[in-house]
């Protein structure tokens, strides 16, 4: 006789905690409500999009900043 664990109000036998945690997740990814592909290609493009409007703006205040460090040091 295998061990019993109290989950959630439940008694569980240990060895059918893995096929019942497994039969949650089904159940959980079956609730999830996915994205079209011309959202993904949507999403993809701004996260695309911003981050290298983000890389810019830290490559300008870089440059920036060092020309300011270099004129301050001469």
């Amino acid at each position: 006789m295998g061990r019993l664990m109290e989950a959630k109000g439940s008694a569980v036998r240990a060895s059918e905690r893995p096929w019942k945690y497994l039969r949650e997740i089904r159940s959980e990814l079956k609730k999830v409500v996915w994205p079209t592909p011309k959202q993904t290609v949507s999403y993809t493009g701004f996260v695309v999009l911003f981050t290298g409007l983000v890389v810019l703006i830290i490559t300008l205040l870089d440059t920036l900043f060092n020309f300011g460090l270099h004129l301050y040091l001469r």
